[in-house]
């Protein structure tokens, strides 16, 4: 299987009982994720030690990097209180408390430095994009409206109006997250053939909000759809 997983944000037993229970994956499955691993659930640290954990124990991971990683990232890199509060408006509260930091609220950014290297490296080194033969895989979108747009690295964590160009594409499917939409809507758009732009975020954290609340991947040899719902709170 090649699979691609939608956003986590911290949903770590969902994301467990997806990968081992409803799939099933093995060690020669490819699992590819769309970024957001973080913030707003209540696991982002667990999230990326299972990551971890299943690199190490042989799995085919490849994770792209998000907005949330994104901001995480940018606010250590550059310790500044913009790029702090813009973290914190986003729900790196959660990340926070999964971590067991608590300095945060007193000694502001300074308290990233708490956060462990190996999650920092983890974070740093992933890409913004993978380019398989019939899929382009990005956490947010391509912007073909630029000169260049695959260096235009801000549209692929942040834009939620960007359209595949087929043209620009050769042709290949765009498969992201981002914006969460309802299971049923990702259940239907592939009913009707394969589209030029899938989204997988189901809202996984937003268990709470009708028609969300799933974590889902797909996979992209069968087109087969696999989903859970929230169990993490």
């Amino acid at each position: 299987m090649q699979l691609v997983i939608g956003d986590v944000h911290g949903c770590y037993k969902s994301l467990r009982r997806l990968v081992e229970e409803t799939i099933g994956v093995n060690k020669d499955d490819k699992i590819y994720f769309v970024g957001d691993y973080i913030d707003r659930g209540p696991s982002g640290k667990q999230v990326l030690d299972y990551l971890i954990e299943l690199k190490d124990n042989g799995y085919q991971v490849y994770p792209l990097k998000g907005n949330h990683e994104e901001m995480l990232i940018n606010a250590y890199l550059d310790q500044s209180s913009n790029n702090f509060m813009l973290w914190m408006m986003n729900g790196a509260e959660t990340t926070f408390r999964s971590y067991g930091i608590e300095s945060h609220t007193l000694l502001g950014e300074s308290s990233l430095n708490e956060l462990p290297e190996e999650h920092l490296s983890f974070l740093r080194k992933m890409p913004y994009y993978y380019e398989l033969d019939d899929y382009i895989l990005v956490h947010a979108g391509i912007n073909f409206a630029v000169e260049n747009p695959f260096e235009d690295f801000t549209s692929m964590v942040w834009c939620r109006d960007c359209e595949n160009d087929l043209s620009a594409s050769d042709g290949r499917t765009i498969i992201h997250g981002h914006t969460p939409v309802p299971l049923e809507f990702i259940q239907s758009s592939l009913k009707k053939g394969i589209p030029k732009d899938i989204n997988l975020d189901a809202g996984c954290v937003y268990k709470n909000m009708v028609g969300l609340g799933n974590l889902v991947a797909l996979d992209m040899e069968t087109m087969q759809l696999y989903s859970t719902e929230n169990i993490d709170f």
